[in-house]
């Protein structure tokens, strides 16, 4: 018996192991989003990341764009002292659910940002569509709308007559 529960501890602990760690890109625009998440005047209270729930990050000639759903919980401290590591989480703190949106250059330099955390509670006043179309605003900053091919863009081009 106690064989198959070391065999299954093991097992889990292998599984736990294999969850992938974010990118360079991913981390910059986590940290961009959690900067201007604190600087909204009506946060008061220091809040902590709790999970990274999906996490892409997507290249581009004007730099690299990264999108990230994650969840905050409320710690104990005053919202100028988030960074500081003693700041543990609430156990019964608010908790947000945050979509961000980051274009970030090839210096990471931020180019556009967009952060939206409401409360896990509190009803979207804001639609699903309206925080895509902001995202995807974002996204394409910087890029020039001329540099892209898309598919059969030039399929109807009319061949030179033959001399």
């Amino acid at each position: 018996m106690w064989r198959l529960l070391t065999l299954l501890a093991v097992g889990l602990g292998a599984v736990g192991l294999g969850r992938a760690e974010l990118s360079a890109a991913q981390q910059q625009g986590l940290q961009v989003a959690l900067e201007e998440f604190h600087k909204h005047p009506r946060v008061q209270w220091a809040f902590q990341k709790t999970s990274v729930d999906s996490a892409t990050d997507t290249p581009y000639p004007a730099g690299t764009f990264v999108r990230l759903e994650f969840k905050l919980q409320q710690t104990s401290c005053w919202k100028k002292d988030w960074k500081k590591p003693g700041c543990k989480v609430k156990p019964i703190g608010r908790k947000r659910t945050c979509l961000a949106c980051v274009k970030l250059d090839h210096e990471f330099k931020v180019l556009g940002r967009m952060v939206h955390c409401p409360m896990e509670m509190q009803v979207q006043r804001e639609s699903k569509e309206h925080q895509e179309a902001q995202c995807s605003r974002v996204e394409h900053i910087g890029e020039d709308p001329h540099s892209f091919y898309f598919p059969g863009q030039f399929a109807f081009l009319k061949a030179s007559p033959p001399s």
